[in-house]
């Protein structure tokens, strides 16, 4: 089971038709649902910019490595 760039849409219809698994297949169902969850609850779709303190940290690591490749280039 994937999920790949799921639409709004797709989120919530995976969110409300709550999938139906085999025993055996018990943990990977509630992760993928699990997943679902998290992606209807704090709006997680390609269709919108996620802002979240990990994404301030990833733009902050980017900064910084781009100023120390300029500092090493003027040098």
């Amino acid at each position: 089971m994937w999920l790949v760039k799921c639409s709004k849409k797709d989120i919530v219809c995976l969110f409300y038709n709550k999938i139906v698994y085999e025993k055996r297949d018990n943990i990977q169902a509630t992760q993928y649902q699990k997943i679902v969850d998290v992606c209807f609850a704090k709006e997680i779709n390609p269709g919108r910019y996620w802002k979240t303190q990990w994404r301030e940290l990833e733009i902050d690591e980017f900064l910084k490595r781009y100023k120390r490749s300029q500092r090493f280039k003027d040098r």
